[in-house]
């Protein structure tokens, strides 16, 4: 999608797949928040970003303030992309069936729960971003042996972005009065540079 798309309602499609019970849509605010304090990014800027689990296209949106092209697509149609169906599961098919390898400068998504995140995670460095990669997910994701083993080890994230405020995020819809109880945070990998100890910011 282009900046021109910006504007395309994200509440177009405000009921949950059926198909999918993992549809929790992020407040634009919690992506205006990765590109502006974190990764320090100007309003359009010349860099392409892949939204690979776009949803109804709350993340995608606020992300074309700041990246001059974005892709955003979806396994499942939610009123949003043109880029949705098996083609673009983004764990199903190997990366080169689906756009060349360093095809865009960031990846940036809210994956779906429970192991997938990981694998979400995995199959991004196989696209080979050319600046990182980051990932909206529950605080208590940078828990647990297998993935500090698997993932946090052998590739150390560059960045944890702790929220201050809680970011509700309610099944199927994004309400903005909503409350939670439940802690999030950006993990952030850079690819465009060496491997140092992370960063963590609030």
């Amino acid at each position: 999608m282009s900046r021109g798309n910006g504007q395309r309602a994200v509440m177009a499609s405000r009921l949950e797949n059926a198909q999918s019970p993992d549809f929790f849509p992020t407040p634009p605010w919690a992506t205006r928040a990765l590109c502006h304090e974190l990764l320090e990014l100007e309003p359009c800027s010349d860099l392409a970003v892949w939204e690979p689990a776009c949803g109804a296209g709350h993340m995608a949106v606020p992300l074309a303030d700041y990246f001059t092209d974005v892709f955003a697509s979806d396994l499942f149609d939610r009123g949003f992309s043109n880029h949705h169906g098996p083609m673009w599961d983004f764990l199903s098919l190997l990366p080169d069936d689906q756009h060349p390898k360093g095809a865009f400068d960031w990846i940036i998504t809210n994956p779906p729960y429970g192991d997938l995140p990981q694998r979400f995670v995995e199959r991004a460095f196989a696209h080979q971003p050319r600046q990182g990669i980051a990932v909206f997910v529950q605080l208590r994701w940078l828990e647990t042996l297998d993935r500090t083993r698997e993932l946090f080890l052998p590739r150390p994230p560059a960045m944890v972005g702790v929220f201050a405020e809680r970011v509700p995020l309610t099944r199927g819809v994004w309400d903005p009065d909503a409350g939670t109880a439940t802690a999030y945070c950006w993990v952030i990998w850079r690819t465009d540079r060496p491997k140092g100890d992370p960063v963590l910011k609030w």
